[in-house]
């Protein structure tokens, strides 16, 4: 089974890879609802993660027993997670029915994208099969840039972005894309350049994208100023997170540390706020095309 990107053997997966997808969905869905609960204005929530932490405790413990037994496990090492003897934890455990997930394929691919998505900047959020390739019998995809598969329509962690960025692009005409970066990752106005095309970097660059990236560039940096009131818009590449031509425009605003302090730490913004940018950024563009024209 193919999904995600990910590769699956349905027809083998071992006691030891069910105990593991029934542990791991069950811990993401936790993970989900507290994530959930973190910014939730309903006053009921305490009573409600009571209540959930109530019912999901004694489940959850019995997946980590299934898991620590699948995976080759002693009853003795069982006993030392809850501080008995061997014979007191198989007494409690022994005759609990495992866990199991209907669609352990499905289920492992799910697993992939979810943690895909909330990937943030840890070594884990390279793989796009950062679950499934923990199975026995998983075959290893071969590694892929993070921005074609994005452009296929794969999953990719949070920083690679969107092919609908807030605002919509500003630029889409076969060679460059040009559009607001992560807003998690990035203060309102960041944009990001991303080649077509796949290569590394301005070594690689044909003829005609050498001549197109300058007056990209100079054509968004002064009404991105207006449009922003940053005094300095940081331009930079290092094709670190993806091995495909990318380009940042960052406008440093606000009372925050300038130059490489600045650029360690840039600050993060809402979609309605990057939406609201690209509008005021839309209309300083305006302006200067018509001053061009003129």
């Amino acid at each position: 089974m193919t999904s995600g990107g990910t590769t699956v053997d349905v027809t083998n997966f071992t006691d030891a890879d069910l105990a593991r997808l029934a542990l791991s969905t069950r811990l993401r869905d936790l993970a989900e609802e507290f994530r959930v609960a973190v910014a939730a204005p309903d006053p009921d929530v305490p009573q409600r993660l009571w209540a959930l932490l109530s019912g999901e405790l004694p489940l959850l413990r019995d997946a980590i027993v299934h898991h620590v037994r699948a995976g080759g496990g002693s009853w003795e090492d069982v006993a030392r997670l809850e501080g008995v003897d061997a014979e007191q934890a198989r007494g409690r455990w022994e005759a609990v029915q495992a866990q199991r997930v209907a669609d352990p394929a499905g289920a492992a691919a799910a697993l992939d994208d979810w943690y895909m998505r909330h990937a943030q900047l840890e070594p884990l959020a390279q793989f796009r099969d950062p679950f499934s390739r923990l199975l026995s019998h998983h075959a290893p995809i071969p590694h892929e840039c993070l921005i074609c598969v994005k452009y296929k329509g794969g999953t990719l962690p949070a920083y690679g972005g969107t092919t609908a960025p807030p605002g919509g692009y500003l630029v889409a005409d076969g060679m460059f894309r040009v559009g607001h970066g992560p807003t998690a990752y990035w203060p309102a106005g960041t944009l990001l350049i991303e080649s077509y095309r796949h290569f590394l970097d301005f070594a690689e660059m044909d003829d005609a994208e050498t001549a197109a990236i300058g007056p990209l560039i100079r054509r968004f940096v002064g009404p991105l100023k207006e449009a922003t009131g940053a005094p300095r818009v940081h331009v930079f590449s290092c094709m670190e997170g993806a091995e495909h031509f990318h380009t940042w425009l960052v406008p440093r605003v606000g009372d925050v540390p300038s130059g490489r302090g600045f650029i360690a730490s840039p600050g993060y913004c809402t979609v309605p706020e990057a939406e609201a940018t690209i509008a005021r950024l839309r209309a300083a563009l305006a302006a200067t095309d018509r001053e061009v024209v003129r």
